[in-house]
């Protein structure tokens, strides 16, 4: 009789987790979390205006989104070692550009170089990875990894604030960003991960094994079948409603300078609201990814709940800063499902046999609305006000509950059927 156990966690696997860790904690929060440090710094210097340097990371989300269907297609076929060193190369280049440069069009060159680094790094290979790895506690796994974008934020900061008081100029601060780049994923990329735990004789964790293998396949939709679905439209459009309403939490500082007759530093509030909600983002990506272990349509209800009483205290709670405070913390947990809740739902509706190809499709979506959701967020806020921007938003926080159970209702009542090896 053939010997069934279950797949045991060892440190295989966590060797995966701790790459993801670390490509998260270097390259992407260097890149996502720093560069409004750098916004002020280089505008002066260059003697250019700052949304001429923000117009980069526009080129960045640009290029995400069209190299994201590519990026999909090469993770289910090339091994993943390749494919993340190549990445961190692109990335720690493109700050080695910037370094270098003296004129805008560098940059923009540079912008191209993290679109087609980060698009694997951030959004794809940490929720493909995992998946392949984990077939118990990937929402938590993933969590841990998208964490540390924001504790490398919070870290990165300081250490570029205390470079820049020490004398140095933005060239010589982007060159030391282009060597943690490198030191901080290369030797993880090389030589802790695999594609897939068959690579190493293992099975993924928690998934039942008969006499030393996996005793089933990945399941789920063909990425042909999937994006003919209404699903994949509602997942799509959950996603990109998302990063919309994600990004009013950048607009904190600008919300808290157009408030009068309060009795507290305005730039200063501002400022700690977006402190705060970096550590709130950070934290409860850890509880999110826990909670989609359980129930997706759990943490997607939470996240909701989160996101209005976030938006509530931020409107409302003007009387004391410690509201704010509250309002900017909480909404964290609502900014969390971004590169959280998302892979877990298309995971959930569309299952594992496709998901790198599927998951790039909806990033595609993503990434290219997040290109513009500052820009629409800004306007909004100048011409209407700030009550416009969170009414707005509130009806955002609508539009992604409703998107995303309906998605869930018609993966489970239509589509588990129809799911292969």
């Amino acid at each position: 009789m053939a010997a069934q156990t279950r797949e045991k966690l060892s440190t295989r696997h966590l060797l995966v987790v701790l790459t993801g860790i670390m490509i998260t904690f270097g390259c992407s929060a260097l890149c996502f979390s720093t560069w409004g440090l750098f916004q002020p710094v280089v505008s002066e210097a260059l003697g250019i205006p700052t949304t001429s340097f923000a117009l980069y990371v526009t080129i960045m989300y640009l290029t995400m989104t069209v190299a994201s269907p590519f990026a999909g297609k090469l993770l289910q076929r090339v091994d993943v070692r390749i494919i993340l060193s190549v990445s961190a190369c692109c990335v720690s280049a493109a700050f080695l550009v910037m370094g270098l440069s003296t004129s805008i069009y560098l940059f923009y060159a540079a912008g191209v170089l993290l679109g087609l680094g980060e698009i694997s790094i951030l959004w794809l290979a940490i929720p493909v990875l995992v998946n392949n790895w984990f077939y118990e506690r990937a929402g938590f796994f993933i969590g841990l990894c998208m964490a540390f974008t924001g504790i490398g934020g919070a870290l990165w900061s300081v250490v570029f604030t205390a470079l820049k008081s020490s004398g140095m100029d933005f060239h010589q601060i982007y060159l030391i960003w282009a060597a943690i780049a490198l030191i901080t994923a290369l030797p993880f990329t090389l030589f802790c991960v695999r594609t897939r735990p068959e690579d190493c004789g293992l099975a993924p964790y928690g998934a039942t094994v008969v006499d030393g293998k996996a005793a089933a396949k990945p399941q789920g939709l063909s990425a042909k079948t999937a994006m003919k679905s209404s699903a994949f439209y509602l997942v799509c459009l959950c996603a990109g409603i998302i990063n919309i309403a994600n990004l009013i939490a950048m607009q904190f500082p600008t919300y808290t300078k157009s408030l009068s007759g309060v009795a507290f530093d305005v730039l200063v509030v501002g400022g700690v609201m977006s402190t705060v909600m970096m550590v709130g983002q950070a934290l409860f990506k850890i509880v999110l990814g826990a909670a989609v272990d359980k129930s997706v349509k759990g943490a997607l209800v939470f996240a909701f709940a989160s996101g209005v009483v976030g938006i509530f205290l931020c409107w409302f709670g003007v009387g004391t800063e410690f509201a704010l405070y509250a309002g900017a913390f909480i909404f964290g947990a609502f900014y969390a499902t971004a590169v959280v809740l998302v892979p877990a739902l298309t995971r959930a509706v569309f299952g594992t046999r496709e998901y790198p190809v599927i998951y790039s499709r909806i990033s595609t979506v993503f990434n290219l609305i997040g290109a513009f959701a500052s820009m629409i967020w800004a306007w909004v806020g100048s011409s209407y006000g700030f009550s416009a921007v969170f009414s707005v938003g509130l009806v955002m926080l609508v539009v992604v509950l409703v998107s995303g159970l309906a998605a869930l209702a018609i993966g489970n009542k239509n589509l588990r059927a129809l799911w292969t090896e």
